[in-house]
């Protein structure tokens, strides 16, 4: 659904929400690591991450890295959609249609409007806390 460097993204901000704090940053390392991602990779993605300053913070130097704060945890995951330039995805047709809207529908537009709206309301109501507390699953990749 999303592309390669959303889905890092999404993995990456729910590794730092679980593994972070303040007072303990976590490394690119550890997290390309955590999240089963190339370094590189995952460097560039957090340099999208934390340009804006709200959900994911950085520290550089020695003992500097990677962190969140808890009320950056508190954000909504469809936050870091709109910060990867993504949130087009759910947005508009899934046939990626520019005319495609309630008054000219694509075949697919009856149907999949509900599922959208669905979505997007599910990624607008959880929150990146809620994700890292329930995915145990990306501590053992």
């Amino acid at each position: 659904m999303f592309s390669k460097s959303t889905e890092y993204a999404l993995r990456a901000t729910i590794f730092i929400a679980r593994t972070s704090s303040e007072d303990n940053k976590v490394s690119i390392k550890a997290i390309a690591e955590g999240i089963g991602a190339p370094r590189a990779f995952t460097a560039k993605t957090l340099q999208q991450l934390t340009k804006d300053k709200t959900i994911i913070l950085s520290t550089p130097g020695p003992s500097g890295g990677f962190y969140m704060t808890e009320e950056a945890k508190k954000r909504p995951i469809y936050e870091v959609i709109q910060l990867m330039g993504e949130s087009h995805t759910i947005e508009s047709c899934v046939l990626g249609l520019p005319y495609c809207n309630d008054s000219q529908p694509c075949s697919m537009h009856n149907t999949y409007k509900h599922i959208r709206k669905d979505l997007k309301n599910m990624f607008q109501n959880k929150s990146i806390q809620e994700l890292a507390d329930s995915n145990e699953f990306l501590l053992r990749l």
